[in-house]
């Protein structure tokens, strides 16, 4: 796959949206930085799947996107993680790495929406009624 200045803009406003933190809570923010993610994949499965696959690191776009990626949505996760909003047993590479999944389901967003829906649920640590 040959990377597009296009692509690497993308992954660029990607990190970028890490940092945006308009979402309220730290896991608010991250599940607004994770709906970014899943709304880049469509346009881009292709570099998603090299990203998160490795299926080829002399491509810029893989070879320094997937370490950038991880890089600015790990404080997201700490913050989230850090006021138990999000499990602590999941590394981000975890997370993305069943978004990415998530992505490669074919079917229009009414159809992959509660797919998506159902994996931020579970991202949630479970609550003392869970463990009963």
């Amino acid at each position: 796959m040959r990377s597009e200045p296009q692509d690497i803009e993308e992954v660029d406003a990607l990190c970028r949206a890490a940092a945006s933190r308009d979402a309220g809570t730290p896991g608010a923010a991250l599940t607004a930085w994770l709906r970014r993610f899943l709304a880049f994949v469509p346009s881009k499965r292709l570099i998603i799947s090299e990203l998160f696959e490795q299926t080829d690191d002399s491509n810029p776009v893989v070879s320094t996107g997937r370490a950038r990626a991880l890089a600015a949505g790990q404080p997201l996760l700490a913050a989230a993680q850090h006021t138990r909003e999000i499990r602590d047993d999941l590394t981000l590479e975890q997370i993305l790495d069943m978004i990415a999944a998530i992505a490669k389901i074919h079917g229009d967003p009414s159809y992959v929406e509660p797919i998506f829906q159902a994996t931020l649920d579970g991202l949630r640590p479970p609550t003392d009624a869970d463990t009963e």
